[in-house]
């Protein structure tokens, strides 16, 4: 996906040599709404800590790390 920047110097690059300055300012906002559309279609990626970022360390009275010691786990799983 092109980024405003390009979108914008691509556009502008199209105009004809007698355009004028509202002629880009015009071409600039056009450019610049059509990325905004774009973006705002596209799902944004989320990680897991992301997701999980407020509930890192809300236990409290919790070993540090469950898997450093694997008594912890008996019992869970097959």
């Amino acid at each position: 996906m092109e980024t405003l920047k390009q979108s914008a110097i691509t556009a502008i690059s199209q105009l004809p040599e007698t355009a004028n300055i509202d002629d880009i300012i015009v071409v600039l906002y056009q450019t610049e709404k059509k990325v905004q559309n774009q973006t705002a279609t596209e799902p944004k990626q989320v990680s897991c800590l992301d997701l999980m970022k407020d509930y890192i360390g809300c236990v409290k009275d919790a070993p540090r790390d469950l898997s450093t010691n694997k008594t912890y786990l008996e019992g869970l799983g097959s």
